[in-house]
């Protein structure tokens, strides 16, 4: 087939998210079918100001045509109307011009995406502006990946009949499938499909405590260092964990930083690290502790378990809970007073972090192989373009 994905970022900076899985996606695509990505000239998702020059370009290895973002996000409106459409009594329109200031508009994609001659184009991550109006011109070839969490957005109204109007969609988890599913029904064509996990050692010859002064054990967080991300919650219940605790290790926190973090000795925020980098401290840690409230898949859980590590994991995210009972590969916690629980419970017992880590490990060969995943695509994108087409 000829696929197009459309993302609303694409660069080799851009590490996380959505734009990672269609990065990987395609690139798995791209050895049996004809791929190409569109996407905007924007890096920061706070403003989706240009950072690229638009036009042809070549990451990893894929075929990526950037456009420039016709304005930059102005956060007060953007705040304004998240308050009125998230929080308050709200009309169609103003979720039409909320979707607006979410952005990346960039009318000069949505025209390369009518032009098309993709047999399917794939739209991540449904709140944003090339989601959802990308889908809308192109509704009988639009295949959407959500990327969806349960958080206020997914209730906007105007998404529904979107997702409704889609030739087929693919989700990350069943609990994902199960939320995109409460909001528009299940008349659509669908699949659970998840994301390929390398399942490679560590780099060697990397030594923690000379490149980051590290002393084994300790505890790890990787990802962005933001509200969001629940960091700061995960770094308040740490620092009384360990008031409590005077033994508890230390808590390694690797990524970008948003927030200001606590000055303390039992937390270590290194910035962000390469993925070598990523890989070795991920092996040596004792447990890897994933706080979000909201996720449609965690990569970062699934790397855990393919390197044999155990994970805790922030049981109010309905997908984290989930991944954790089907991989029988850690503990998730519903408040300070199981996060305590689940610290002390796993600080003393060895033979149970083991025991989590080798059954994570199970579940990603089997589960999460990229053989595994590529059929499951393979078959899924076959019967969205043999089935009638919607819209």
């Amino acid at each position: 087939m000829k696929l197009t994905l459309v993302v609303q970022r694409c660069g080799e900076e851009v590490q996380g998210g959505a734009e990672a899985l269609c990065r990987a996606w395609a690139k798995r695509l791209a050895a049996r079918h004809e791929v190409e990505m569109l996407t905007t000239c924007a890096l920061d998702y706070t403003t989706w100001a240009d950072h690229y020059p638009p036009g042809p370009a070549t990451v990893d290895g894929l075929r990526v045509t950037r456009f420039p973002v016709a304005r930059v996000r102005d956060p007060r409106r953007f705040a304004l109307y998240s308050d009125i459409v998230l929080r308050d009594h709200h009309t169609a329109d103003e979720e039409r011009v909320w979707i607006e200031e979410n952005g990346p508009v960039s009318p000069a994609l949505l025209d390369a995406v009518r032009q098309s001659t993709a047999d399917l184009l794939l739209f991540f991550s449904y709140r944003y502006w090339t989601s959802f109006h990308g889908a809308a011109a192109v509704p009988g070839r639009a295949v959407l990946v959500p990327t969806a969490e349960d958080d206020p957005v997914l209730a906007i109204g105007a998404y529904a009949p979107a997702f409704r109007a889609a030739r087929g969609h693919l989700f990350l988890t069943p609990e994902e499938r199960d939320l995109v599913q409460r909001v528009a029904g299940d008349s659509v064509p669908h699949a659970v499909i998840g994301s390929g996990v390398e399942l490679v050692a560590a780099a060697a010859g990397i030594d923690l405590r000379a490149r980051f002064g590290l002393e084994t054990p300790y505890l790890l967080y990787v990802g962005r260092l933001d509200g969001g991300k629940g960091v700061d919650v995960l770094a308040r219940d740490y620092l009384r964990f360990c008031a409590a605790h005077p033994d508890a290790p230390v808590l390694v926190l690797a990524g970008r930083q948003h927030l200001s973090l606590p000055e303390h000795p039992k937390l270590r925020a290194l910035g962000p690290v390469s993925e070598s980098e990523k890989r070795a401290l991920m092996e040596a840690c004792a447990l890897f502790v994933l706080p979000s409230p909201h996720e449609s898949l965690s990569i970062a859980v699934l790397e855990a378990w393919a390197l044999g590590r155990p994970v805790l994991a922030n049981g109010r995210c309905a997908v984290l809970a989930g991944q954790c009972l089907r991989a029988d590969g850690g503990l998730f916690y519903d408040g300070y007073g199981e996060f305590e629980q689940a610290l002390q419970l796993l600080q003393g017992r060895a033979d149970l972090r083991d025991a989590l880590g080798r059954q994570g490990r199970t579940f990603v060969e089997r589960e999460c192989a990229w053989s595994a995943v590529d059929a499951r695509l393979e078959e899924a994108l076959a019967r969205f373009a043999a089935s009638p087409a919607r819209g």
